[in-house]
């Protein structure tokens, strides 16, 4: 995916580029910058994360943060697969008593918190199954296991030397403590923690996500 982003690039011969990249994909920008750090002059990491191992402990967590009935059921669903269930045209996804489960009751207080879509639909979700699966694993929403487990960045991250922006929400399911994981290693990098936001920082807080990163791109973040 990396190579994807450079051919982009240069089809577009966009020359050195400002790279944003919200949740995975800002696990993809920190990979594309560790390998083409000369194509860019800026960096944005948003609601993201540089350890796969810490963002497990953070869905460990989650876990234990949840009402024991809600808790109890994931767990129940998880215990008996989450593949080949159901009818033959369900076999290779969640089921929706799962999705609505994890996606639903267990990850919406984290990625809505000013504004809550009214209209989210956590059955509508999945779509290119065999991607995630092999992505994040087979095991449920609250462990990666798929081959997203190499993203193991955060000692390299010293290396980078582009002007570089986290900015995350405080209520992110990507919490701030594995944007200030990142920001610790970045030398001179800035970081910002939008508050009352969830990891849909720029539907939480809009006009804070813009200004922001506006402002990051202009020097003037602090």
């Amino acid at each position: 995916m990396v190579e994807d982003v450079e051919a982009v690039r240069q089809g577009l011969g966009l020359g050195k580029i400002a790279l944003l990249g919200h949740s995975y994909g800002g696990a993809l920008a920190q990979a594309y910058a560790l390998k083409y750090q000369r194509n860019l002059n800026h960096l944005i990491l948003a609601s993201t994360w540089s350890s796969s191992a810490a963002l497990n402990e953070v869905f460990v967590r989650m876990k234990q943060n949840m009402a024991p009935e809600l808790r109890e059921r994931i767990d129940r669903l998880e215990a008996q697969g989450l593949f080949g269930q159901g009818k033959p045209y369900e076999k290779n996804r969640y089921s929706n008593e799962y999705m609505i489960a994890a996606w639903g009751e267990g990850y919406f207080p984290y990625v809505y918190h000013n504004r809550p879509d009214p209209n989210y639909d956590p059955t509508a979700l999945g779509e290119a199954w065999d991607l995630y699966r092999e992505m994040w694993g087979e095991h449920g929403e609250f462990i990666i296991d798929g081959n997203l487990k190499s993203v193991e960045y955060t000692e390299r991250l010293a290396g980078i030397k582009v002007p570089t922006l986290m900015v995350v929400g405080e209520h992110d399911e990507c919490e701030p403590a594995l944007s200030q994981a990142m920001h610790d290693k970045i030398a001179g990098s800035k970081m910002v923690v939008l508050p009352n936001s969830g990891h849909m920082t720029f539907v939480d807080q809009t006009g804070m996500f813009i200004k922001t990163v506006d402002e990051f791109l202009a020097g003037g973040v602090r």
